[in-house]
């Protein structure tokens, strides 16, 4: 690895992004070295051992949850299936309601932390980025040129700005009203709102698909056509150098020898900033998995003895944290894409 063209990246700001993100636990420019030295910062053994634990971790921690909603489940149940020894219905019906509130806040408890959450890892992974946009896009320039650097760097920041106005501004407030009108929605035995719910839960997927599918285009073709520019300019460069009376044949292997370092360091700050992004989302989309999978499983659990009100609101709430798990794996995908089709588009002109 040559040392000029690593003297002339600056990881402070990509540091100090991931200090306060990762709490100070892991050091991206040391990464780097490893990731091109050969070295492997960590295996899949190790990866799948951290989500099988985390997982753990959280079973332990949220299963009040699942007792909390059963025990719920058939209170509901009781008063609904004993209302006639009322001699009054409406008591019955009150004794409903009184549960159906109680399990509204347990549920609300639950998506709060959820949704914050969810704002918390998406605000680290958006500041993550900004901060390793400047000697991201420095090392595919030294690498590449700048054509690939200035259409990639422009790209990913009107992204990264665009996810910010969408998340504050739609996605997380669409979530939370799904949730809403999925509660207000089962609260009479008729379901009034049920295709205002359904097209809301739908308009996220939508805005999620429609995403991807910009991201995936814009790189489809930007990486068919702007390594290619700036290849043909390094080759052209390169060969100036070896017609060069005398020199030729030793600036032609300084250049190439640049060009390789610059193509390496590039790829290896790719692969670290993919490790931090992963270890950014670990937590959080385990967290968000794990509370998914206990709402759906207390709504089966409560379904063969409880009202269908109390089944459909559980169901409901487990689909709002289902679509707060959809919001957080597609913004990592997105970068995820971008990092990967430029690692491996970029090879540098030699």
């Amino acid at each position: 690895m040559d040392t000029f063209v690593w003297e002339q990246l600056d990881f402070q700001e990509v540091q100090r992004a991931v200090d306060d993100i990762l709490n100070g636990s892991f050091q991206f420019r040391d990464t780097v070295l490893e990731l091109i030295s050969g070295e492997r910062p960590f295996t899949l053994d190790g990866f799948l051992r951290a989500v099988l634990q985390q997982a753990g971790t959280d079973w332990r921690t949220e299963k009040y949850i699942l007792v909390s909603i059963l025990v719920l489940g058939i209170a509901a149940a009781l008063l609904t299936g004993f209302t006639d020894i009322f001699q009054n219905r409406q008591a019955g019906e009150t004794g409903f309601e009184i549960t159906y509130l109680l399990l509204f806040l347990t549920l609300m408890q639950v998506f709060s932390g959820a949704t914050e959450l969810t704002e918390q890892v998406l605000t680290g992974i958006l500041e993550f980025m900004k901060a390793l946009l400047p000697a991201w896009c420095l090392a595919v320039t030294l690498a590449a040129g700048s054509t690939t650097a200035l259409v990639f760097y422009q790209f990913l920041l009107g992204l990264i700005y665009l996810l910010e106005w969408l998340i504050r501004e739609w996605l997380l407030t669409l979530i939370q009203v799904y949730l809403i009108l999925v509660f207000v929605n089962h609260m009479t035995k008729e379901e009034y709102l049920s295709q205002m719910t359904e097209m809301t839960g739908k308009a996220v997927g939508w805005i999620l698909k429609s995403l991807l599918a910009v991201v995936v285009g814009f790189h489809t073709i930007q990486g068919l056509i702007s390594p290619a520019v700036d290849a043909v300019r390094q080759t052209a460069f390169s060969q100036v150098f070896k017609s060069l009376p005398g020199i030729g044949n030793a600036a032609g292997s300084v250049t190439e020898l640049l060009l390789g370092s610059a193509v390496l360091i590039k790829n290896g700050i790719g692969a670290a900033a993919l490790v931090v992004l992963v270890l950014l989302c670990l937590t959080p989309l385990v967290k968000l998995g794990v509370l998914m999978l206990i709402l759906k499983g207390a709504a089966a659990l409560v379904q063969p003895v409880s009202d269908k009100r109390i089944v459909g609101c559980v169901a409901g709430a487990g689909e709002g944290i289902c679509l707060l798990l959809q919001l957080v794996f597609t913004v990592l995908v997105l970068f995820v894409i971008a990092i990967v089709v430029v690692t491996v588009s970029v090879r540098g002109g030699l």
